[in-house]
């Protein structure tokens, strides 16, 4: 470094030879050298960089560079070759680490390398080499400090933008058979990138609208069409439905299956919508059709049209060739089984109703009464399963590393979206778990002779996530993983990750600062934080993906927690609940998630959780500032606080009831959600003086506008209306546009065909018939998932619910300390909420559940309230509201005098004796039961009259009716005892 820098520095504004030169010449000096790239750097090298690159950012021009018609065809220009190695220079510093990117940040390189100039140069190599530019920068960032503002989301939302979409588009829909393979090669970048920054929903639907998952499912697509698993006699059904121009050429094998394997699972992630636009997509389509074929018959001979792949499909064809790549498993049995209706999840409910697929609750989730809104989209008629499907199981098994984890990932997506058969179960379990719990189990040995493979900490990172996705919710999934010893290799990986850490080896100081440093230009001053050190960042992911994976396995079997606690486990779960700078908030998240499945074994709950004081770092986490955690640690309390948990008490006596009604008024439906479970748990069979507290500290007044209000419905139809008028309309257009990612609802049907569907040789929606129909499948998913009305009903419908239930406990199973059975006290609750709420009103309330709820109108076709759309009762509220009966009707005859006088009430009840829901008929015989129980002898003629008067309301022949013809044996059993108790009454 003997030449004056300032001479250098100047010799890039000189003419292109010398710039050449100097370019050349800087290269040599800080390539592989930290520190002269540093020194460099301090010398203000980066800006001159970036104005070679984009000088028209800078208002800049090279008037000395000939012109580029005046140079051959493939060969770079003097402009073009000082660009490639400025780029070549730039990806050296962002090489260096973190602290090399605030200068890079402030000289803007990011937008520089991002524009038209590079990304939609002529020259591969100038393409290629910006693409590099931005990888490096990318993967410097998931190093950087946790309070830098450059790291991996500030990144993905500057290349997620509109801005940028387009040239990433135009990258991945290149052709690949060039011989040079540069093609490939900026593929599998852009790829890459997508696969590891895209983690927003906002991000995954741009990459969706702007045609980008298309794009990949061609690629995808093209792999197939490479291997020669194209189905057979796909090119005739193609022409017959006059999709010949999107069959696509074999992907060049240079491009990174792995990398689009995974930016495809980024992106359509646990998204029913975007997974069907997956298997719509029109090279899927191609390349996979679905269509009756004759096997008999030469040539191939085809029995229908082709046809669109289901929802939670049913229909086994005669023929489906792609199985004849798997091995075979159990015998084949078409299950016809009656599934969700369209744009319901396949995501399973524990015993209380909760999904365990979710780190969280989600007051948002889908309710049974909900899918009637879609019900009437509904496909008619049996639907197939995509030939995509077990080709993406024969990729899994004969595949290896990342390329294999990526198919289990997409895999995995259309699986827990309901895109296949549910004898997939089957084969998952039997030809996919087994291949992920062994690649787990290589990677545990191969890392203990390796810790420094990238390759391998890579795979260790992801694979128990995926693997925890895939088993969510399925005990057969989760029943192949335990047998296939991966409770073992998880909590080793646990362990492993709260190990200490390894010296760090000697290297180049980058916390050096220099006091004149600070009078510097931004990007000549290295970032003050050198970053995190890699095997940090790789413990902490280990750490949040086999948390997440210990909690799918303890969902479901107590066998499988018993393994977890032998492993002795516990305790590196319950210190993971501590946030600290070892366990940011995704770590802390996932261990309540663990807890969460874990306590739900009274054993566990009893021993191995108190034992390790889990309850003390979840009620801290209760009034954390961040809202994520307060719902993860108030989903994990809500077994802590049950009767039979010995948390219990001491909860109580550190204030869990004041938080969790706190909780309880927050403006957060979720969090609302999970404090009603907390205090719903806490309050089943406690004595009377906690019920009446937790009365008291929610306040009466909030439990009714909990139960009886429609918060989120009213609040946004109160947002449109306050405005009145078009304005009004914009209002709820712009909450459209927010839930919809980006896509207003003027544009909702525009996405489809100008977006999606990019023909080869025209941006016009195509006459297709295949097409069409995809069209009208994918609007009806889209507004299943992010309609924002659904959403806040779905938030209200499952809050009342949560409350209804919580007077359910409160009035149900009182004891005292001095008498746990005493009926006194059930009496005085009941008295007590009487007082509180009003014996009226309690009873208006409801009596208002068990009616149809008119509906606010949002759509400009209702707003004259011609087209009012009307909700049925919901059948679990209809549950809670005929058990609050029960209870009140349990107590003395006053209450069930009560009860009995409430005739509107009544007659709302005797319709539901027909519902279709076995729990609602059996609730209603407990309840008459109850209502014709007579306590002694002085209790008779107001006993006779309670019976009269349910005969007079017709309860007699509904009972009579269910002893004779319901279908059920327990409802009959119920009935026929109803009868016996109530014919004697009168």
């Amino acid at each position: 470094m003997a030449l004056n820098p300032q001479s250098v520095l100047a010799k890039l504004n000189s003419s292109t030879s010398e710039r050449l030169s100097t370019l050349n010449y800087l290269k040599n000096e800080v390539i592989g050298h930290t520190q002269r790239k540093e020194y460099w750097l301090r010398h203000g090298l980066v800006r001159p960089l970036i104005v070679i690159i984009a000088p028209a950012a800078f208002g800049t021009s090279n008037a000395d560079t000939p012109s580029s018609f005046l140079t051959l065809p493939g060969t770079l220009s003097d402009e073009d070759n000082a660009r490639l190695q400025a780029l070549q220079l730039l990806s050296s510093f962002a090489n260096a680490g973190p602290a090399f990117l605030p200068p890079l940040h402030a000289a803007n390189t990011l937008p520089a390398v991002l524009s038209d100039t590079c990304l939609r140069s002529q020259h591969h190599q100038i393409v290629l080499a910006a693409l590099r530019v931005v990888q490096d920068i990318a993967a410097a960032a998931v190093y950087a400090s946790p309070s830098s503002p450059i790291n991996s989301a500030y990144v993905a939302s500057i290349l997620f933008s509109d801005d940028h979409l387009e040239s990433f588009h135009h990258i991945i829909s290149q052709r690949t058979s060039d011989p040079s393979n540069s093609n490939a090669a900026q593929i599998s970048i852009v790829a890459q990138l997508i696969k590891d920054l895209c983690h927003d929903a906002r991000h995954q639907s741009l990459l969706v609208n702007c045609g980008i998952l298309d794009a990949l499912a061609t690629k995808l697509a093209g792999f197939a069409v490479l291997e020669g698993q194209v189905l057979p006699g796909a090119e005739v059904i193609v022409g017959l439905e006059d999709l010949e121009d999107y069959m696509p050429e074999p992907t060049h094998p240079a491009t990174g299956l792995d990398a689009v394997l995974g930016a495809i699972a980024a992106i359509i992630s646990d998204s029913p919508f975007r997974a069907c636009k997956l298997l719509c997509s029109p090279s899927i389509l191609a390349v996979f059709p679905i269509v009756d074929v004759d096997p008999s018959k030469s040539p191939v001979s085809f029995c229908g049209p082709m046809e669109l792949p289901g929802l939670a499909p049913t229909k086994h064809l005669d023929f489906e060739p792609m199985n004849l790549l798997l091995p075979p498993t159990f015998p084949h049995i078409i299950n016809r089984t009656v599934y969700p209706s369209l744009g319901a999840s396949r995501e399973g409910f524990n015993r209380n109703g909760r999904s365990a697929s979710r780190l969280h609750s989600n007051a948002a989730s889908r309710t049974q009464s909900e899918d009637a809104f879609v019900s009437s989209h509904d496909v008619e008629g049996e639907e197939a399963e995509s030939p995509l499907i077990p080709w993406l199981i024969t990729l899994a098994r004969s595949r290896t590393g990342t390329e294999s984890l990526m198919a289990t990932s997409v895999l995995t997506s259309l699986f827990k979206a309901g895109f296949s058969y549910k004898t997939r179960e089957t084969n998952l379990s039997l030809l996919v778990v087994p291949v992920l719990s062994s690649m787990l189990n290589d990677l545990v040995e191969t890392k203990k002779k390796d810790m420094e493979a990238a390759s391998v900490l890579g795979l260790i990172e992801e694979a128990p996530a995926v693997l925890a996705r895939l088993i969510t919710d399925s005990e057969p999934l989760q029943k192949a993983a335990f047998e296939s010893s991966t409770v073992k290799t998880i909590c080793k990986l646990l362990k492993d990750s709260h190990d200490p850490l390894p010296p760090v080896s000697k290297s180049w100081p980058y916390n050096r600062t220099l006091s004149s440093t600070d009078e510097l230009h931004p990007s000549c001053r290295l970032g003050k934080a050198a970053g995190q050190r890699h095997h940090w960042v790789h413990r902490v992911k280990v750490r949040e993906a086999t948390l997440k994976a210990i909690g799918a396995l303890a969902t479901f079997k107590e066998e499988y927690r018993k393994a977890i606690v032998d492993q002795e486990a516990i305790h590196y779960i319950v210190e993971s609940l501590n946030q600290t700078a070892e366990n940011p908030v995704s770590v802390v998240i996932a261990a309540c998630y663990a807890v969460r499945m874990l306590s739900r074994s009274v054993n566990i709950l009893r021993t191995a959780l108190i034992d390790h004081d889990a309850s003390t770092p979840l009620f801290k986490l209760l009034r954390h500032p961040d809202v994520e955690l307060q719902m993860a640690a108030a989903d994990a309390m809500c077994n802590m606080v049950m009767d039979c948990s010995p948390m219990r008490d001491s909860l109580v006596e550190a204030g869990v009831v004041e938080v969790a009604c706190e909780h309880a008024r927050s403006h957060h439906p979720s969090l609302r959600l999970s404090a009603l479970w907390t205090l719903k748990h806490l309050v089943l069979s406690s004595n009377i003086e906690l019920k009446k507290r937790c009365v008291e500290e929610l306040q009466s007044g909030w439990l009714v506008r909990l139960i009886c209000d429609d918060t989120e419905d009213d609040a946004l139809f109160s947002a449109r209306e306050k405005s009145g008028g078009q304005l009004a309309q914009d209002s709820l257009d712009d909450m459209d546009e927010d839930m919809d990612m980006g896509v207003s609802d003027d544009q909702s049907r525009a996405w489809l065909p100008t977006s999606f569907y990019k023909a080869p040789s025209t941006h016009t929606h195509p006459d297709i018939r295949i097409l069409r129909l995809a069209d009208s499948k994918l609007e009806v998913l889209r507004e299943a998932e992010v309609n924002f009305v659904r959403k806040a009903r779905h938030d209200d419908l499952a809050i009342q619910e949560q409350g209804l239930g919580l007077i359910r406990n409160l009035i149900g199973g009182a004891c005292s300390s001095n008498n746990p059975d005493s009926p006194n006290d059930s009496t005085d609750m009941i008295d007590y909420l009487f007082t509180a709420i009003g014996q009226d009103r309690l009873f208006q309330i409801l009596a208002s559940k068990l009616r149809a709820k008119v509906l606010h109108s949002y759509s400009r076709r209702s707003a004259t309230g011609s087209e009012a759309r009307v909700l049925p009762p919901q059948t679990k509220i209809i549950e809670s509201v005929i058990y609050i009966l029960v209870h009140i009707a349990a107590s003395i005859p006053r209450h069930r005098q009560v009860v009995v006088s409430q005739t509107e009430l009544l007659r709302q009840l005797a319709k539901l004796f027909s519902s279709e829901k076995r729990e609602v008929r059996v609730a209603l015989c407990h309840l008459i039961n109850n209502l014709t129980w007579q306590d002694n002898v002085n209790d008779a003629p107001a006993c006779s009259q309670r019976a009269l008067e349910l005969k007079k309301l017709g309860f007699l022949n509904k009972l009579e009716a269910l002893k004779e013809s319901d279908d059920e044996l327990d409802v009959r059993e119920r009935a026929k005892s109803a009868l016996w108790q109530m014919k004697p009454a009168y």
